[in-house]
Parts: structure tokens; C-alpha cells; sequence
């Protein structure tokens, strides 16, 4: 991204929508970007809920109740991934369900305000990594918000993970594309 900040600066626009090229997901991201305005957010990031077994592969996060990101935590492990677990009845999970995903993650894809970006990747040129730096960093100055997002998403970044994606497709004909 630092990269081409000064392409960034060229456009006329108010946000950044930044996406990760290995997973597999449809998302409406004009429902995306109205929560990020709608909340005053400077960050927005889509999470989902995780089972924990599976959590240790992903950033995760704890919000308040208004979706608020008060902590994120790099693919934690051992009583660090203990210490994420969270109560998802906030995402509106049911009981039984948030029971088995006790834990928020972070998709990779975000909602940047122009300038914030470009401040955040500006003051401090050493931090290169969004989850295990620029957004940790980042949570006490600025507003960063979570947006549930609701439908099929697989992160897809290993062989077995899109081998195991192909799969899950066709036992849910319809639930992904």
C-alpha cells in the first residue's frame, strides 16, 4: 500500500476500500461502506464470527456493544486466543450459536478514510503488516469499527483450504456464488 500512496493521493475520493485477494466471498460493499459512514469510522473492518478451533488463523477482535474495535490480535495462540474469546450474542448470535463461535475474526477487508490511511501508513514507515501493526496501533486514536458480514466467507490462502472451499460448495449448491 505504502507503495503507492502517491497514486492514492492522485484521486479524488474519501475512502479506501482495501480487499484480500485469497478468499472466497460475495459482499454487497455499498452495505459495507454505509456502516463505516453511518458510525463515523475512521477504520471499519468486516469480521466474523469463529470457531476457536479455527481462530488462531486469523486476526481477531474485541468490540462494544456499538460494534466499537476496543482490541485485535494476530493469529493468537495458546492464552492469547484465550484471552479473545468474547460473548458473539453481541453480533446477535443466539445462545447456542455464539457458544460455538466465541471468537470475532477479521476478514482482511477494510474501509479506510483517505487521509487516515495515509497518516497511519506516514507515521510510522516501519509498520508494513495491517493486523499485527498499523491496526493495533491504530485503536486508541481513532474510531475503528467492525461490520458483521452475514453469508458465505472462506479464506482460501493454502491448497487445502481452497480444496476444502471447492467441497463445501457443492454440498451448499447456491450459499457462495
Amino acid at each position: 500500500m505504502r507503495k503507492y500512496l502517491w497514486l492514492f493521493a492522485e484521486w479524488d475520493v474519501d475512502q479506501y476500500l482495501i480487499l484480500s485477494g485469497d478468499h472466497l466471498y460475495r459482499m454487497n460493499y455499498a452495505d459495507f461502506i454505509q456502516r463505516h459512514r453511518e458510525t463515523k469510522a475512521d477504520v471499519t473492518l468486516s469480521v466474523v464470527p469463529m470457531a476457536e478451533s479455527r481462530a488462531h488463523d486469523f486476526g481477531l477482535v474485541k468490540i462494544d456493544r456499538s460494534g466499537r474495535v476496543l482490541s485485535f490480535s494476530e493469529k493468537p495462540k495458546g492464552d492469547a486466543l484465550k484471552a479473545m474469546r468474547v460473548n458473539t450474542t453481541v453480533l446477535g448470535l443466539p445462545g447456542e450459536k455464539a457458544k460455538e463461535f466465541p471468537c470475532i475474526a477479521s476478514m482482511g477487508i477494510y474501509v479506510f478514510e483517505k487521509q487516515v490511511l495515509h497518516d497511519l501508513l506516514n507515521a510510522a514507515p516501519d509498520r508494513t503488516d495491517f493486523g499485527k501493526e498499523i491496526l493495533p496501533a491504530s485503536l486508541s486514536s481513532h474510531n475503528v469499527q467492525a461490520y458483521l458480514f452475514k453469508d458465505y466467507w472462506e479464506d482460501i490462502g493454502t491448497i487445502e483450504a481452497f480444496y476444502n472451499a471447492n467441497l463445501a460448495l457443492t454440498a451448499q449448491p447456491g450459499s457462495a456464488v
